[in-house]
């Protein structure tokens, strides 16, 4: 019983000191990556046209506003010519139109920020896609965006954007 305690400690002992000595990866060789997320969108084509989207409904939202109040400030001016009983109904009737047109235009809008939005969830995907596939080529074992590193890792930026350009 003794002999098979000290061959099991003995075995326990040489698979303890094979483990600590030969870690999966040693930090000293693992190849670190770095991608600048930022700049990587910035230079996007795609993202240019989205913020040119979303400036194109910022812009159609103030021109429906600013068309409301116009022609509400032309009700109200031609108020002087009218009686009450007609201006009551063509307000009411200009409210009405302007309400329709407002819906309208509310429901274009948000079906055209919803196509943004898919269109910026499609572009990180295709980032991380892309980065993914350059760390493989480049055997990187792990990639970290580059305003956490302080100094260090491969910079893999340029690759990045070069190949989401191929994509467009």
């Amino acid at each position: 019983m003794k002999k098979q305690i000290k061959i099991l400690a003995t075995a326990l002992l040489i698979a303890a000191s094979t483990w600590i000595a030969t870690p999966a990866v040693r930090a000293e060789d693992a190849r670190v990556g770095v991608v600048d997320t930022q700049q990587i969108l910035s230079q996007s084509s795609l993202l240019q046209v989205l913020r040119s989207a979303e400036a194109d409904l910022k812009s159609a939202e103030q021109k429906l506003y600013e068309s409301r109040n116009q022609k509400l400030k032309e009700l109200e001016t031609a108020r002087a010519n009218m009686k009450e009983d007609e201006f009551l109904r063509k307000k009411q009737e200009l409210e009405r139109q302007l309400l329709e047109q407002v819906k309208s235009e509310e429901t274009r809008l948000e079906k055209r920020k919803a196509e943004i939005q898919k269109m910026k969830i499609q572009l990180e995907k295709d980032v991380q896609d892309i980065v993914k596939a350059v760390a493989q080529k480049r055997k990187l074992e792990i990639v970290i965006n580059k305003q956490l590193v302080l100094f260090g890792g491969v910079d893999i930026t340029n690759e990045v954007v070069e190949e989401l350009k191929k994509k467009k």
